[in-house]
């Protein structure tokens, strides 16, 4: 679903910083404890998906000039499904970001050109999963299986909806779509969500 790929000149992190970007990037995008919006078995789900690998470069030039030794260089290639990379990208370069700056003890990543991150788009049928080519909207269906189609709970707050996708509860006003089926009007966390519903609903 997302995979990751942190270049960096040799030896610029340790091992326990490395540790530390790959655990807080995935916390980072999925929520831990009781900041994590959707069900326990979803973010299961689609932290098994995530993938962050980190590759040393022995040579590295900057404005055509060979980089000193240390150098606080970092690229950050994120690949996404083409269809979320739009809704993503955002939230991606600020979380990397803000990940690299703290664990790099170097808030000057937000004044010099020294982190660059890449947001790419993989288009569909450009992953493979169990053998197969996946759809953005087959890797909703994969994460969200253990929960898609759940009863709407009964104690939803006013002015919040209820994602049938995902569990999520959204309120009205930050869903990225709304749709009624059945007599009952649904908030969606995000356009996949939507879609899948849409699909599976069709008439």
């Amino acid at each position: 679903m997302l995979f990751a790929e942190v270049l960096t000149p040799r030896g610029l992190l340790t091992r326990e910083q490395r540790d530390r970007i790959g655990h807080r990037f995935v916390a980072d995008l999925t929520g831990t404890g009781e900041d994590a919006a959707a069900p326990a078995e979803v973010l299961e789900a689609a932290r098994a998906l995530y993938h962050v690998v980190f590759r040393e470069a022995d040579d590295w030039y900057v404005a055509g000039r060979r980089a000193e030794q240390g150098c606080a260089q970092v690229i950050v290639r994120v690949a996404v499904p083409e269809g979320w990379r739009e809704e993503m990208s955002g939230y991606v370069v600020t979380a990397f970001t803000a990940t690299l700056a703290d664990v790099l003890g170097d808030p000057g990543i937000y004044d010099a050109p020294r982190a660059m991150i890449h947001v790419t788009g993989v288009p569909d049928g450009g992953v493979g999963l169990f053998g197969k080519a996946m759809t953005a909207n087959d890797l909703v269906r994969l994460i969200t299986e253990p929960v898609r189609g759940a009863p709407v709970p009964a104690d939803l707050p006013p002015g919040t909806g209820y994602d049938p996708v995902c569990g999520m509860r959204v309120p009205y006003q930050h869903a990225a779509a709304v749709a009624e089926h059945g007599g009952t009007t649904y908030a969606f966390c995000s356009n996949g969500c939507h879609e899948v519903f849409t699909e599976e609903h069709a008439a």
